[in-house]
């Protein structure tokens, strides 16, 4: 049908035709969650504080400190990323644990796949903030090294400092034997 020429009526037909904006969904509508494995911020508002708490023990385990006991500065943001996996793994187990294994075509659910990819980021996090017992091992090895490397540096300048104090005094007795034979 053409478009009419009366104003009013044009306007009628084109609105027809363009898509309206769809209001926006309400606060609790969960619908398009799967299982919240890749979606951080549902995950977040269905975990509700698991994230918190989990970064609240995270911090507190955590084997480096800062100056005042708390958890270092630049450690922090890798905490917070690790809990918000952990919060992650936890709603995937959650929405996995109420289903069969295998879905109706017989194949692992893909939240499967999800959960295993948050256990290796999980993995890589706890070993890097020292939590895992290889990780510990390794951090106390190079603290060790440090300490280590630190009195040696110490012990050196001192047999320096000696060795200087010694070749003073040599060299004044040189001086005063000089001094005597003139």
């Amino acid at each position: 049908m053409p478009l009419s020429r009366d104003p009013e009526k044009r306007k009628a037909q084109l609105a027809n035709l363009r898509p309206q904006p769809a209001p926006p969904p309400p606060l609790d509508n969960v619908r398009g969650l799967v299982h919240g494995g890749r979606a951080r911020k549902a995950t977040l508002v269905a975990a509700g504080s698991w994230t918190e708490r989990i970064y609240a023990e995270l911090a507190a385990e955590a084997p480096l400190r800062d100056a005042d006991g708390g958890l270092p500065l630049h450690d922090r943001q890798a905490v917070e990323l690790l809990a918000s996996a952990l919060a992650r793994l936890q709603a995937v187990s959650a929405w996995l644990a109420t289903r069969p294994a295998l879905d109706e075509r017989g194949r692992p659910w893909p939240g499967e796949d999800t959960a295993h990819r948050l256990r290796l980021e999980i993995a890589r996090g706890l070993d890097g903030l020292g939590l895992t017992p290889r990780a510990r091992v390794a951090l106390g090895l190079d603290l060790v090294r440090a300490a280590t490397s630190a009195a040696d540096a110490e012990e050196s300048r001192a047999a320096r400092e000696r060795l200087d104090a010694r070749m003073a005094r040599l060299a004044a007795v040189d001086a005063e034997e000089a001094g005597d034979d003139a």
